[in-house]
């Protein structure tokens, strides 16, 4: 069964179509851009003349160093992107690039602007008044209240965010995980803001500012693991002593490394299994018939019963069966292996793309976001200053005299236009045509969510539309419980489908609606609410809603312009569209388990489910898309949102290297292939640890300053990265004696004073005890049930200020006031509903 068309082509506009973005950032931040460019709008990428980092950043096609088109970071960041290359220290650009300002709805900031650029930035806000309007700006941060020039990698990020410190095996230090994970979270995070942000001003609201954290945006993907209420209730603070992804991973047969979750409704499906291969009928005994038996007693008596199992059978008989039966058994892809993914070529994910450029054709991912009617194409990413001309002429109001001048002083880079170029019309305003409602005080007031959604990524998604103002109704079912109210964190001596601590990050804000979807009557009256909603969500597998009766075809006859944004796991066709997974698969399959640990160990699948905190994003911003297209065309959309192919965009560049014939490369561990050293090393108080990245040759030198080794910095073999990384070793050795000496906090803050980027591994009692810019990170909100929760915030301040927060729905407990207030339905009536056992 098949509800997407298999000959999908480019028959609609991008959902962003007719917005333009103006995108100053650096290189953590360069994916939001790309994230835009994926959704149609037109991002204008405003770069240095001389070539920026994303350019110069190793490794390069057939290694051409020299050539600012070849870098394999830049082919891939900015992807679908045009380019405008000028002098960016020179503050005079700045002010004649000022008209571009009326041409664009919003402005993406790097995390480090130069001078000239901060400065340009700053007028806006000032009483010179420079910019001609005021539009919607996303800038991002290190650290809430930290230093502006505080330096920082994206491994310092992502231990100051807590993540490091969940990831690995007990006896080694904490893992740095691959992907710059703290770069595509913070980049999500701004993307996401940004179509709000849009969206909200075209309705009549704004413009509002937006500024994102970095370390808060990496603390959201633990939300999970370290959830807040394990410190608060419990005292605890979760590391990697108490595995979570790891402790998934097991050796087939046939020598492949594979991640086996039972998923807790279908034990006996693994019962059976083992029993069948192994003989194990112990395992039918009644004490294993308690959930919370299993979880507590795991790791002692039924993970030797999956590693048997799966030292008996082969990868594929494992994927086939696990999946057959419902268990999430996924294998462990190299990005070579995720290349040749037959899955993901059956839907059209890789395609070739000529680079003019390059002189030759690459392979690239299209955007992960699609819908009926619409398969993306993948784009090519521009030469250097490719629309330099044309931008300034036509949206900044050069003539093609001043245009020339600039170039031939260096101030302008790029090819002369071969015809006559016409100064653009100021950029119209897109309002919805038909509102006469006042201005929206939150960016989705109005929009109502019916949401299907269940575990953590879904939900999670539907969080985030709901902190956005959205009316987020979540259907509920006994005969379909959702994991996560039951799965996580309670309060002491109290178990509650209300207090978990995880489900009221996940749901937060949102209305519960309880039907049994089973009977006839659930169905009818989803189609009633259908009727005054605007979207629809689920992440379950595909066709469950089309079996209830409530897929989209079902729905827009109700509502001809509804949305529906289906989140599974492998998109809704292909030859694996039923297979399902949680997050540490879902890693496991998309190549970034494989490229983190040590090589000499197992492959982890992080402490944290990674994906189950980026798929929500994918999810918002591509309902925040729909909702605009709406606006302008009217039409709704069916959104199809594999999570899957969100989950490979999380590499850096090892996919897009794959996809072009590159060879499978060996896991660093905590190097890295472009700095040295840049490393965990250990501090004076046991098992703490110290993130330190040296960028380049500055650092090496402020590095040397700071640990008292100027023996270090004299010698020439070590005065460039080539001969760092040939000693990489016994600079470690070198820094790991002098961190001995200090606890973390002291540690980082003599190295930051040199200029070094450097972090505390933070565990989430620092975040409490330590930290204090991550004390706004978390919200207080009280539970009916005698519980005060702890409530992640996203990591967003919009117009200086946290969003509002209210706490996740009690079981059940809007269905009546749903089905009166919005359905019309007596008391008689709902009488009759619970009678028929249509409302749990």
């Amino acid at each position: 069964m098949s509800d997407m068309p298999s000959d999908l082509s480019d028959t609609g506009e991008g959902l962003l179509a007719g917005t333009r973005i103006l995108d100053l950032t650096d290189e953590p931040l360069a994916q939001a851009g790309r994230l835009l460019a994926d959704l149609g709008a037109d991002v204008i990428r405003v770069e240095s003349a001389a070539g920026d980092g994303l350019r110069r950043r190793a490794p390069f096609v057939d290694d051409a160093e020299d050539d600012l088109e070849a870098g394999w970071a830049h082919l891939l960041y900015n992807a679908g992107k045009r380019s405008l290359a000028v002098d960016t220290e020179d503050a005079a650009i700045w002010m004649a690039l000022t008209p571009l300002i009326a041409h664009c709805d919003a402005v993406l900031a790097p995390l480090a602007p130069g001078e000239a650029l901060a400065g340009w930035l700053a007028d806006r806000l000032t009483e010179r008044g420079v910019w001609p309007r005021r539009i919607p700006l996303v800038e991002c941060v290190f650290r809430r209240g930290g230093a502006v020039d505080e330096p920082v990698s994206d491994l310092t990020a992502m231990a100051a965010g807590g993540h490091l410190a969940l990831n690995g095996f007990p006896e080694d230090p904490p893992i740095w995980p691959a992907g710059n994970l703290a770069y595509k979270q913070a980049s999500l995070a701004a993307a996401e803001a940004a179509a709000a942000l849009i969206f909200e001003q075209r309705r009549g609201g704004g413009p509002s500012d937006v500024v994102v954290g970095m370390q808060e945006a990496v603390a959201f993907t633990t939300l999970q693991t370290a959830n807040a209420n394990y410190y608060h209730w419990h005292g605890q603070s979760p590391d990697r002593h108490t595995p979570i992804g790891s402790g998934a991973t097991y050796l087939s047969a046939d020598q492949h490394w594979l991640s086996f979750t039972i998923h807790p409704p279908h034990w006996p499906r693994f019962v059976e299994w083992a029993d069948r291969v192994l003989g194990a009928a112990e395992l039918r005994d009644e004490r294993f018939d308690d959930e919370g038996y299993r979880v507590d007693r795991f790791r002692e008596e039924i993970r030797p019963y999956v590693e048997r199992l799966c030292a008996k059978l082969t990868l594929d008989e494992l994927t086939a069966e696990g999946q057959r039966l419902g268990l999430l058994v996924l294998p462990f892809n190299t990005p070579q292996e995720v290349a040749a993914d037959a899955h993901l070529r059956s839907r059209g994910f890789f395609q070739t793309v000529a680079h003019p450029q390059l002189g030759r054709e690459l392979e690239l991912a299209r955007s992960a976001i699609r819908w009926r009617g619409h398969q993306p194409q993948a784009r090519r990413a521009p030469s250097l200053g490719e629309h330099s001309e044309a931008i300034v002429r036509e949206l900044a109001g050069w003539s093609g005299a001043e245009a020339a001048a600039a170039r031939a002083r260096g101030a302008l880079v790029g090819p002369a236009p071969s015809g006559a170029v016409a100064p653009a019309a100021p950029k119209p305003q897109i309002r919805y045509v038909e509102s006469t409602a006042p201005p929206p005080r939150k960016p989705l007031d109005g929009v109502r969510v019916l949401d299907f959604c269940w575990a953590i990524a879904g939900p999670l998604g539907t969080r985030l539309l709901a902190d956005l103002g959205a009316e987020v109704i979540k259907i509920e079912s006994e005969q379909r419980l959702d994991p996560i109210r039951y799965i996580g964190v309670q309060p002491p001596q109290r178990f509650s489908l209300n207090t978990n601590g995880v489900f009221n990050d996940c749901s937060a804000g949102k209305r519960s609606v309880t039907l049994n979807m089973h009977t006839p009557q659930g169905a009818a009256l989803v189609r009633e609410l259908a009727a005054s909603a605007d979207v629809v969500t689920s992440n379950y597998t595909p066709y469950v809603l089309d079996r209830w009766g409530v897929g989209y075809d079902d729905l827009r006859k109700i509502r001809s312009d509804i949305i529906v944004c289906n989140a599974a796991v492998m998109g809704i066709e292909g030859a694996r569209a039923e297979w399902r997974s949680y997050g540490n698969g879902i890693v496991a399959m998309c190549g970034l388990a494989q490229r983190s640990g040590f090589a000499e160990r197992p492959p982890i699948c992080f402490g944290s489910l990674h994906t189950d905190f980026t798929v929500p994003y994918y999810l918002a911003m591509s309902v925040i898309g729909a909702l605009d297209a709406r606006n302008r065309t009217g039409a709704g959309r069916y959104l199809e949102l594999a999570q899957y192919e969100t989950a490979t965009q999380l590499l850096d560049t090892e996919l897009i290297e794959a996809l072009n014939g590159a060879a499978e490369q060996p896991r660093l561990g905590n190097r890295s292939p472009r700095h040295a050293p840049h490393g965990v090393f250990p501090t004076a108080e046991e098992d703490r640890w110290l993130a330190v990245a040296c960028r380049d040759d500055a650092d090496w030198r402020a590095l040397c300053g700071a640990i008292g080794r100027p023996d270090l910095a004299a010698r020439d073999d070590l005065a460039t990265l080539p001969g760092r990384q040939a000693a990489v070793e016994e600079l470690e050795s070198a820094l790991a004696a002098w961190t001995r000496q200090y606890d973390q906090w002291e540690a980082s803050r003599l190295l930051l004073k040199a200029g070094v980027p450097a972090s505390p591994v933070e565990r989430l009692a620092d975040f409490f005890e330590q930290d204090a810019g991550m004390h706004g990170a978390y919200a207080q909100v009280e539970s009916p049930e005698a519980a005060t929760l702890h409530v992640q915030r996203e990591p967003i301040l919009w117009n200086g200020e946290r969003l509002e927060m209210t706490r996740a729905p009690l079981w059940g407990e809007h269905t009546e006031a749903v089905l009166k207030g919005m359905l019309g339905k007596t008391d008689a009536e709902i009488a009759e509903l619970a009678a028929a056992n249509v409302l749990h």
